[in-house]
């Protein structure tokens, strides 16, 4: 058994004042009445309040990809309009991730919640009453920047509630549920959202509200007032230096990633990037090591359990982010499925994902992250072969049967999802000088660089081999590689209008011929894609092998 000291938990590890005022595991709970059952019940409301909280920007960040060409066209946005649109929200989170996870352990994670969930709601409201015109990409970019703010609120502090009033034995377990429902909630996403939007896009935006309102009233009744008082002192120790540091380095890495396709990898403005991100994160490291009151405790990398356990979640982020993007676009192009259908293809990942998170709970609980790792590993590298094999890529392009299918995508998110929420949680066991704020903002950091990344290189692989199929098999139709590229670069936006779209000037007698081709093509480009996220079960392997061994069952 792993051992979980209260003393450890709560004292040796939170240095910030909310964090010391809270107390162990039981404490707070306790104060509220000793009786276990009660407390248990308790904490089922809490973990729903978090759950639904942070299920809204997990549906919202699905949605808003797959609605945006209706979004685009409903306000008169230009393409690159639109995705920064996308964008906005996804770098304000990442840039302010370090400072939220710190002012959370300043104010209090009860406080940082509910100021995460008004700001959520409200950039949503505001995203939905964007005006079309020329007004209507500023608004929609800093509706987006709200939301992003929201985001970067919400998870630090859902992280701190749940680790401070969750018994310790049951830590791991409430993790897993809280990682594999709000993971569960992004496939949910083009599910609601190619429903609502038959009525209007904004109701993509509007469905937050509802949502918004149930959390906040959860949080606000049933998890316990933060019991420290605001005081100024708090945040003069607050280091801003650091946290734009953070920001401008995180921003500086992300944005190229996101743009890297579509300009080139060696567009001047690309690399310079690049450089300009690592220099950042040299100087935010240098400064973070030097000060008394960092606004992340870079030092918590010294721990070789931590650091693995960080790279595992970085190295499954390069697959959990893209493989929906991908799911879509392979059910709306290779397999002639409308975003409905094509969204299942999705919700089948987290059905493996949601059934392996609570087991892979209870074997961290009872042997380490080292076998959780090993039984990841191995998972994810069979899940993915078969995946690879079920959608043509072993066998010239053609896609499997859907029963098939449906299989492999489920064992495919059931290596992924049996270490998310074991690793995350070893990070935070691991952080003894760290608060849950800070932590938290490290493994969403880490995360939201691994789904950059995965989505820089599984975007460019899947486009140079579908374009390069496609112009193998279509040449003698007049289809030039210019052309090849052309369609390639527009499968991931509405998929089959786009492409039926650019195919449009072919000759009436080929389009069939053609549209086999592209459907074939696509699933070879996914396969290799696929093929690629199995190389991640390898990694697994490779960290577990590194993982010092647990037997002494010492924290470290």
């Amino acid at each position: 058994m792993m051992i979980h000291s209260q003393s450890t938990a709560s004292a040796g590890r939170m240095t910030s004042p909310s964090a010391q005022s809270i107390g162990n595991a039981n404490g707070p709970l306790a104060t509220h009445g000793s009786d276990t059952n009660n407390r248990h019940h308790s904490m089922q409301i809490i973990l729903t309040g978090l759950v639904i909280a942070v299920s809204m920007s997990s549906i919202d960040q699905t949605v808003i990809s797959l609605s945006a060409q209706t979004i685009q066209s409903g306000i008169g946005l230009t393409a690159s309009g639109i995705q920064w649109a996308i964008n906005a929200y996804l770098l304000a989170a990442a840039a302010m991730f370090p400072l939220s996870g710190r002012l959370a352990d300043v104010l209090g994670y009860r406080r940082a919640m509910l100021i995460g969930i008004v700001s959520f709601g409200i950039g949503s409201l505001l995203c939905g009453l964007t005006p079309a015109g020329s007004m209507a990409l500023g608004w929609m970019v800093i509706s987006r920047i709200v939301q992003g703010i929201g985001l970067a609120w919400m998870f630090p502090a859902a992280i701190g509630i749940l680790f401070t009033y969750s018994p310790t034995d049951r830590r791991a377990s409430s993790m897993a549920s809280f990682f594999a429902i709000t993971g569960a909630m992004t496939a949910i996403g083009p599910i609601v959202g190619s429903y609502v939007i038959t009525f209007s896009w904004r109701y993509v935006f509007f469905i937050n509200l509802p949502l918004a309102m149930v959390s906040l009233v959860l949080i606000q009744w049933f998890v316990p007032r933060d019991s420290m008082h605001l005081h100024r002192s708090g945040f003069s120790k607050v280091d801003g230096l650091g946290a734009f540091l953070a920001a401008a380095a995180m921003v500086a890495l992300i944005l190229p990633l996101q743009q890297g396709s579509d300009v080139g990898w060696s567009d001047p403005r690309i690399i310079a990037s690049f450089v300009t991100a690592a220099l950042l994160f040299a100087v935010f490291v240098t400064l973070e090591l030097r000060r008394s009151n960092p606004i992340i405790n870079v030092r918590v990398f010294a721990n070789l359990r931590f650091s693995i356990s960080a790279i595992a979640n970085l190295v499954a982020s390069v697959a959990f982010i893209p493989i929906m993007y991908f799911l879509s676009v392979y059910g709306q192009l290779a397999l002639s499925k409308d975003v409905l259908d094509a969204s299942l293809l999705i919700l089948y990942f987290f059905i493996g994902f949601m059934i392996t998170s609570k087991l892979g709970a209870r074997i961290f609980e009872r042997h380490g992250s080292r076998r959780v790792l090993i039984i990841a590993g191995l998972c994810t590298v069979g899940g993915f072969l078969y995946l690879t094999s079920a959608v043509g890529g072993f066998n010239a392009g053609i896609p499997s049967q859907e029963s098939v299918l449906d299989t492999a995508i489920a064992l495919s998110g059931a290596g992924i999802g049996f270490m998310f929420s074991p690793t995350s949680t070893d990070m935070v066991n691991r952080a003894l000088n760290a608060s849950y704020g800070e932590v938290s903002a490290i493994t969403q950091l880490f995360k939201n660089f691994g789904g950059a990344l995965g989505m820089a290189l599984f975007s460019s692989l899947s486009s140079t081999v579908f374009a390069n199929r496609l112009h193998n098999g279509l040449s003698r139709y007049g289809v030039t590689q210019a052309m090849a590229d052309a369609i390639a670069n527009s499968a991931g936006t509405a998929a089959q209008s786009q492409t039926g779209s650019a195919l449009s000037k072919m000759p009436t007698q080929v389009q069939h011929t053609i549209m086999a081709t592209v459907r074939e093509s696509y699933s070879m480009a996914v396969g290799r894609v696929f093929l690629m996220m199995a190389a991640i079960g390898v990694i697994f392997l490779c960290l577990a092998l590194a993982y010092p061994s647990d037997r002494k069952r010492n924290r470290q």
